[in-house]
């Protein structure tokens, strides 16, 4: 069962920065990515997620477990079943933050080139 319960429902993908260590900002799928993430009560979920122009980069999926992590920290994992890509297949560690109760942002670890990546998503109203 999920543990945090804030996370549950449909969350749209509303932008995807990533901040380099010059501090210079790029929008690796544009200024219009599309995405969807969903969990459900018993944490399984699952996210589709790219660029709208599929020249402009790779398109991901995957579905997993969620596992909050450690709440205080701001931390959560997903533990990726399948996903598009091989190196998804592993514990998906994100950072967390809920802007208030429609917007949260997940950022993964640096990337190799000490890019720190911010996903921003928006609850999506039924």
């Amino acid at each position: 069962m999920l543990t945090n319960r804030r996370f549950l429902g449909a969350w749209e993908l509303v932008s995807f920065e990533s901040r380099l260590p010059d501090g210079s900002v790029v929008r690796p799928w544009g200024d219009d990515p599309v995405g969807i993430v969903i969990w459900d009560e018993t944490g399984y979920g699952s996210a589709q997620l790219g660029p709208r122009d599929p020249a402009a980069g790779p398109y991901v999926a995957y579905f997993g477990v969620l596992e909050a992590g450690d709440v205080a920290a701001g931390t959560m994992v997903t533990r990726v079943v399948a996903a598009s890509a091989p190196r998804l297949r592993s514990d998906q560690v994100r950072e967390f933050r809920f802007l208030n109760d429609d917007e949260m942002t997940l950022s993964p670890p640096p990337g190799p080139d000490g890019a720190v990546s911010t996903l921003l998503w928006r609850r999506l109203k039924a």
